[in-house]
């Protein structure tokens, strides 16, 4: 099975401001308003799938009352700019039927399930974590 690839990440950063100008204007990436999570912000490249999220503190987790629970080590350093300052990474599926085979075979291939979840019917996403422990959420579709 080849999947779709990655197409998202999610950095910490200290200043979001700032950010948002370096990317945009170095970069030409915009602001998405597709979608509105709290305090992150979330960039993309004009004419591609690509997503790049900027996470002001580290510890916000996705949608308020947030069903990602990643490292607990993200809530204890000061992770912006540093290697190992990446919040996640994402990767799309192709369909659910793969979705649901990464999510029952995980652990075959030395990782866990950490959370999966479901938003009302109008999105569903799952945290894994790989054999090192980083976080990696799925989606399908797209």
């Amino acid at each position: 099975m080849i999947g779709k690839g990655i197409f998202h990440t999610n950095i910490v950063v200290r200043d979001v401001k700032r950010s948002v100008r370096f990317y945009t204007g170095l970069f030409g990436m915009e602001v998405s308003n597709f979608i509105k999570d709290g305090d992150l912000v979330f960039l993309k490249t004009p004419g591609r799938n690509d997503l790049l999220t900027l996470n002001p503190t580290g510890v916000t987790f996705g949608f308020p009352g947030g069903c990602s629970r990643e490292s607990e080590r993200e809530l204890k350093e000061n992770l912006p700019g540093v290697q190992g300052g990446v919040s996640h990474f994402g990767y799309m599926l192709p369909n659910k039927e793969e979705y649901e085979r990464v999510i029952a075979s995980v652990g075959e291939f030395g990782g866990r399930l950490l959370t999966r979840c479901e938003h009302g019917g109008l999105l569903s996403h799952t945290y894994l974590a790989d054999p090192d422990g980083y976080t990696v959420e799925i989606h399908y579709g797209g």
